[in-house]
């Protein structure tokens, strides 16, 4: 006899069974007959993991609902999800499941970051945040989608003002560079002058040492005089001795 699990018959010795509410099914299991203990043991839903929880039973299994832990499309965030919504779920709801409903950390090709919302897959590349611009001299900036600058669709090129200021910043410049060279002439014309100078000076100095250096002496100078003059006195001295004598 099938027990009420359906599932399962009676195990015991044959014996008698008494009829219930009139029931004189003889494939029908009695108060007599034992009762299924086993656990559940049908097959599970595609992918689900879990074991029944209810004891052998007729019928469907009731659906999952133990909790799933699993990471967002990110990688970063984990979510906690019913089991059964994971696998009834087709690939449109899988995504909804797996998304934690935040920006996408993922940096685009440009350097930006990626507006979508936590999706699946290789980010799409449509970036429309808002890039400056500006022209060759830098003086007109804009502010232009970044898909557009990328595709190099667009640019900025310099005015009629901007053209003026730069030759007069190029006048400005030569000025500069001409008033630069010019002061550095003088400096270099005014070292030389002090260099001369001073070489000059130690000329002079060398020329007083070596006329110093050759000057004459007193017996030098008047050797005549003194000899005349000593000439002189012998002969006075001698005729002075020889008077004297006499």
């Amino acid at each position: 006899r099938i027990l009420d699990c359906q599932n399962h018959t009676c195990m015991k010795e044959c014996h008698k069974v008494t009829k219930i509410d009139g029931c004189t099914g003889k494939n029908k299991a009695g108060p007599e007959c034992l009762h299924c203990e086993e656990g559940c043991s049908k097959s599970r839903p595609l992918g689900c993991l879990h074991p029944c929880i209810l004891p052998c039973h007729p019928g469907e299994c009731p659906p999952c609902v133990q909790m799933l832990r699993i990471k967002c499309h990110c990688k970063i965030t984990s979510l906690y999800v019913e089991c059964r919504k994971i696998t009834t779920a087709d690939v449109n709801e899988k995504n909804l499941l797996s998304c934690c409903k935040n920006q996408c950390p993922k940096e685009l090709p440009c350097g930006h970051r990626c507006k979508e919302m936590c999706h699946p897959g290789e980010c799409p590349f449509n970036c429309n945040q808002k890039v400056k611009l500006r022209c060759p001299c830098k003086r007109i900036k804009k502010e232009l989608q970044c898909n557009k600058v990328r595709e190099n669709q667009v640019s900025i090129e310099c005015d009629t003002m901007c053209k003026e200021m730069k030759r007069k910043a190029s006048e400005i410049k030569e000025a500069e560079a001409k008033a630069a060279f010019e002061e550095e002439k003088r400096r270099q014309q005014a070292e030389l002058e002090a260099f001369e100078n001073r070489l000059k000076g130690r000329r002079k100095k060398n020329r007083k040492r070596d006329e110093v250096a050759v000057e004459l002496s007193l017996w030098q100078k008047h050797k005549y005089y003194l000899l005349s003059v000593c000439g002189a006195v012998v002969v006075v001295f001698a005729w002075y001795i020889t008077h004297d004598v006499n």
